[in-house]
């Protein structure tokens, strides 16, 4: 049976250009270098699901968690070769694609609020989507990863003055390289398996890092966190191989999209409350927990305002198209 689909899938959907792709249009291989009790694995089960139940069975998502097939980074360089049809990297990753899809890792750009409007997030999707389709890759939805904050051993910073001088482990991307920067501190990249270990011997000062990454990977080295709302939230880019998606049968891309359509805005409000009370756990066992002032978060607004100067110098028609978005969704200001 399963051979006579991929017959049947094969004819309708294969030309000479597509064929190496084509050839594996019942199954959907989903890569991941997160661990398999990570919850976005979770979430990648649950899209399992229900493509199978859209597709009555015909389209099977195989998954591979904690870097069994790729890590992130070269899954997307797998796309387009057979091997991966869909990854689900933090949206930085992106950028060494397209760096115009750096603008929504520019400081204040994303915040729940604004991805909570069903317009403004699948306008976004689709501005993203389209700067990578010369590449022969499809964004087709953004889940929440975290709001970022900031977490130190023994500094117990409450302002942005505070951060001067400091050695502060950051994930990849320029624009997240730059924010660091603009505060008189120095960024480091490391594997964030190691950044506990340099934390605790005063490698690093401190960690720009989620909830989840203070409270299972960082745990009581971590006593301080400074969170300035809406500086940075990280997201996941769910990125597929464009020529593989279209294609597939009509009622396979339909059934994708409907799954998604479905999670994501779900996913956001759901980790959201996950990561408070991941929070609130290191607060019990004696950590520390600090928002930056009102008068704080407009030092921040004003002191990355150099870094969206330089983005919007290196890319003028971006921005532009973002405001338009939000305005035309009811989210400008």
């Amino acid at each position: 049976m399963k051979l006579k689909r991929l017959i049947a899938a094969t004819v309708a959907c294969c030309s000479l250009s597509t064929l190496p792709t084509c050839l594996f249009a019942d199954e959907l291989v989903l890569p991941s270098e997160v661990a398999a009790s990570h919850w976005k694995t979770r979430y990648m089960k649950e899209f399992a699901e229900a493509v199978d139940k859209g597709t009555d069975g015909e389209l099977e998502v195989k998954i591979f968690p904690a870097g069994q097939l790729y890590n992130d980074q070269d899954a997307l360089a797998a796309l387009g070769t057979g091997a991966v049809h869909m990854v689900w990297p933090v949206s930085v990753r992106v950028e060494s694609i397209d760096p115009r899809a750096g603008v929504i890792n520019l400081p204040f750009a994303l915040d729940a609020e604004r991805m909570a409007n069903q317009c403004y997030a699948d306008g976004l999707t689709e501005l993203l989507s389209s700067y990578v389709e010369p590449r022969q890759l499809k964004i087709l939805g953004l889940l929440r990863t975290a709001d970022l904050f900031f977490i130190f051993s023994d500094r117990n910073v409450q302002k942005l003055e505070d951060l001067k001088g400091s050695k502060i482990r950051v994930t990849g991307g320029r624009v997240f390289l730059d924010t660091i920067r603009s505060v008189d501190a120095s960024p480091v990249s490391m594997a964030a398996s190691e950044m506990s270990t340099a934390l605790a011997q005063g490698a690093i000062d401190g960690v720009f890092t989620s909830a989840a990454g203070w409270a299972e990977m960082i745990g009581s080295t971590g006593k301080y966190a400074y969170y300035v709302p809406n500086l940075s939230m990280s997201t996941y880019a769910v990125v597929v191989d464009r020529g593989w998606f279209e294609g597939l049968p009509e009622q396979q891309q339909k059934a994708i999209e409907a799954a998604l359509d479905e999670m994501i805005p779900r996913q956001w409000q759901e980790v959201a409350v996950e990561d408070q009370k991941l929070i609130d756990k290191m607060v019990a066992e004696g950590a520390e927990f600090h928002t930056a002032s009102a008068e704080d978060v407009q030092k921040w607004k004003e002191l990355s305002q150099s870094n969206l100067e330089r983005f919007a110098k290196a890319h003028p028609e971006v921005q532009p198209k973002v405001d338009e978005l939000a305005q035309r969704c009811g989210n400008g200001n």
